[in-house]
């Protein structure tokens, strides 16, 4: 793994390492897993496919919330997963993306950080409470993808 500098630098390498640990996690399972729908549940949350769609799509979206702030050009995507292989690339690529939007930002001050104001639709951050929140997100949603599986694996 590459340590990238300053204090983005080192929340980007957090942020790999929760990727690293979801990824592990999803090649534990076959295809036809990643893709069953549980129909008792009442929300979009119905299979790890699901879950993992929902993981890069807000990859993407928070990185395009720092884009904006910073002055960049944004990407809108379409996304469609169907298989762990496919999660794999579309996670890699998503981090990529996240990657780009630092380009050039690593060594943000302390302050510089502080003062970048996101707006997000639910919610307001500077720059380091962002990206702690996305790290924290596919934390998350790791673990409930790891109960989902240990569910299946009791039953």
């Amino acid at each position: 793994m590459e340590y990238r500098p300053g204090a983005i630098g080192a929340m980007t390498d957090e942020y790999e390492k929760a990727l690293l640990e979801l990824k592990t996690v999803l090649q534990t399972i076959s295809n036809d897993r990643f893709l069953v729908k549980d129909d008792s549940k009442e929300t979009d949350f119905k299979s790890i496919r699901n879950i993992t769609l929902h993981i890069v799509n807000s990859g993407y979206v928070y990185s395009n919330y720092i884009r904006k702030s910073f002055g960049k050009k944004i990407k809108l995507n379409e996304i469609e997963i169907n298989s762990v292989e496919e999660a794999l690339y579309h996670l890699d690529k998503m981090f990529q993306y996240k990657i780009d939007t630092f380009e050039n930002k690593w060594l943000l001050s302390d302050e510089e950080m502080m003062k970048t104001r996101i707006h997000t639709s639910w919610t307001k951050y500077d720059l380091e409470a962002i990206i702690e929140h996305s790290i924290v997100h596919i934390l998350r949603h790791r673990l409930q993808i790891q109960k989902e599986i240990t569910k299946i694996n009791l039953a």
